[in-house]
């Protein structure tokens, strides 16, 4: 599916400012969404105009398509292939997509968001405020096997991102995204403060319900 349909898709059902379009059709960074939806709103396929996103409830520039586009739209775009693999709320790819929700609803733009189906290289998650300042983020899931070991492996593993992180750009906000609710990365977290007193950092912990508390 190009980006274009997926744009018109996630707009068959609601009303959206950019923002949380890029969100809802996985379609970054955002200026992608804002160039889709100029081209579409110039060909008369979608309208956008100054009203209330159904998502973030904000009032901003939204889209939404016409009753004709939405038929056509309705028949022509296939519907996303149903997801076999039944993850975990703890799975790594919900904790990064509840924690890019939480900055969308805080007035984020996101830049970047990393496919951690596929494992891509990179920040799992570039945002940047409304100040312009950029946040960094490493998101961790929770092993589903070895889980000790394993959970342990992957916050050192987010730790050294931070390092390199801030080495990268010392003048970037840093963060480590973690589902709440395990001993182990409670317990962890202890033994790293001298380094976020030395190299200020947030945790953005996520809980079962999908809800963000940034500690």
């Amino acid at each position: 599916m190009s980006n274009k349909q997926k744009v018109m898709f996630s707009l068959l059902h609601a009303e959206l400012c950019d923002d949380c379009l890029s969100v809802s059709a996985n379609v970054f960074p955002r200026q992608t969404v804002y160039t889709i939806c100029r081209s579409l709103f110039n060909n008369s396929e979608i309208l956008r105009h100054h009203g209330i996103c159904d998502h973030c409830h904000k009032t901003k520039t939204t889209n939404h398509l016409s009753d004709l586009s939405a038929n056509i739209i309705a028949h022509e775009i296939p519907r996303p292939p149903v997801e076999v693999v039944v993850r975990p709320w703890y799975w790594e790819g919900h904790i990064q997509s509840k924690v890019v929700n939480h900055l969308v609803l805080n007035g984020y733009t996101i830049r970047s968001v990393a496919d951690t189906e596929a494992r891509t290289s990179g920040k799992d998650i570039i945002a940047q405020s409304q100040d312009g300042k950029e946040l960094w983020i490493s998101v961790k899931g929770y092993p589903e096997k070895s889980k000790h070991i394993q959970a342990r492996h992957w916050f050192s593993g987010a730790v050294f991102d931070l390092v390199l992180y801030h080495g990268e750009n010392s003048a970037a906000t840093l963060g480590i995204a973690l589902p709440d609710g395990f001993s182990t990365f409670k317990n962890l977290l202890p033994r790293i403060k001298w380094l976020k007193d030395a190299m200020s950092f947030q945790i953005y912990w996520v809980d079962e319900n999908g809800l963000v508390r940034i500690e």
